[in-house]
């Protein structure tokens, strides 16, 4: 019984998308010297990355740019100079933190102050938009409980490249970017929403459009290209670290955490047919049906997949197997990286990859 309320808890939390944001681990010390700001964190895999990444408290409300401090590292403790401050009080010893690659959450944290445009799309979301003297789009599309802050790190290479640049909140984002709502179909009806903003671009002008996608913000924009009408536009896709198949990733996620991995399929199971996720005011979905591991295969559009084998969040498995049965994808591997952070961790290879995977496409 004990193992089945787990399973449906797991199941309810994959569906539910309100609530705390919460913490990966605890602050374990912050000091001060006549100039830095140091916060100190435990040494497991997320805080062993070198790369410059976000730390996030309070629910995401409290952020902070940091970098580690590899010479001042002990066996427990990973010492982090806070470079900004964009949000928030500094946390105290004990707050729950996460990180993050987000480097900022809005366009003005990267300089675009009066460089884009609030929209309103067909569905009744904000986009940001960053317009540009050009007929070329690419559209931005987050992650799972993330936001449009996540995908705002390369948009000065797609602006040097000439796009005009669009990212999506979602139905599920906090209001008043998206529209508040509490339930996720894990990618079975968001890609509507990337459907909503390619009309939008469309009756903007767009002649070319690529879609970009963030983990699951990836199987969503790839439902659009399954099962949209209106592909017509799409002139390639790249996903930055892809959730590709839930059912394999539940299994990684039980594993890593110390379960058999059929735990992680009986909560996929769940999702699926669980009467008591309805009773608790779910929709049961399908997710196998939208799995893009299991013989689904998109249109014949170029692929850009950046990946990496350290991702720690969805199983890297998938990506091979989608560019088996998609043969128009290009895989580029960034060593190293955590989930989302590629461009964190090596910023020159990931850019690089992009560039010429448009160049040799002539997108």
């Amino acid at each position: 019984m004990i193992v089945y309320l787990k399973i449906l808890a797991a199941a309810i939390g994959l569906l539910k998308m309100t609530g705390l944001f919460k913490g990966e681990c605890r602050v374990r010390g912050v000091s001060h010297d006549a100039e830095q700001v140091y916060i100190d964190l435990p040494v497991n895999a997320e805080t062993k990355s070198k790369a410059v990444q976000s730390l996030f408290w309070d629910s995401r409300q409290s952020h902070a740019v940091v970098q580690a401090e590899p010479d001042q590292a002990s066996d427990s403790i990973v010492r982090f100079k806070v470079l900004k401050q964009h949000t928030g009080n500094l946390p105290e010893i004990g707050t729950p933190v996460s990180l993050s690659g987000w480097l900022g959450s809005t366009p003005e944290h990267f300089g675009f102050d009066h460089r884009y445009h609030n929209v309103t799309l067909p569905n009744g979301t904000t986009g940001w938009l960053f317009p540009n003297n050009s007929d070329k789009w690419v559209i931005h599309v987050h992650g799972r409980r993330a936001g449009m802050g996540e995908t705002l790190r390369n948009l000065e290479q797609f602006e040097t490249f000439g796009f005009n640049q669009l990212t999506i909140s979602m139905a599920t984002d906090p209001k008043p970017l998206g529209l508040g709502s509490k339930v996720s179909m894990l990618g079975m009806t968001e890609w509507k929403e990337v459907e909503a903003a390619v009309r939008f671009a469309s009756l903007a002008g767009a002649k070319d459009i690529i879609l970009f996608g963030w983990s699951q913000g990836a199987l969503i924009s790839s439902q659009f290209l399954i099962q949209s009408d209106n592909t017509g536009l799409i002139r390639g896709a790249i996903f930055d670290s892809p959730l590709l198949d839930y059912r394999t990733t539940m299994a990684f996620q039980a594993e890593k955490g110390g379960y058999d991995r059929v735990l992680g399929e009986r909560v996929v199971d769940a999702i699926k047919s669980s009467k008591l996720i309805r009773l608790a005011g779910y929709r049961n979905v399908d997710v196998d049906e939208i799995s893009l591991v299991r013989d689904a295969k998109l249109p014949a559009v170029p692929l850009l997949v950046l990946y990496s084998t350290n991702d720690g969040h969805v199983a890297i498995e998938d990506v091979h197997r989608f560019a088996e049965l998609n043969p128009t994808v290009s895989l580029v591997e960034i060593p190293n990286a955590r989930h989302c952070r590629l461009f964190n961790e090596d910023q020159n290879r990931y850019q690089s990859a992009i560039s010429d995977w448009l160049l040799e496409r002539q997108i």
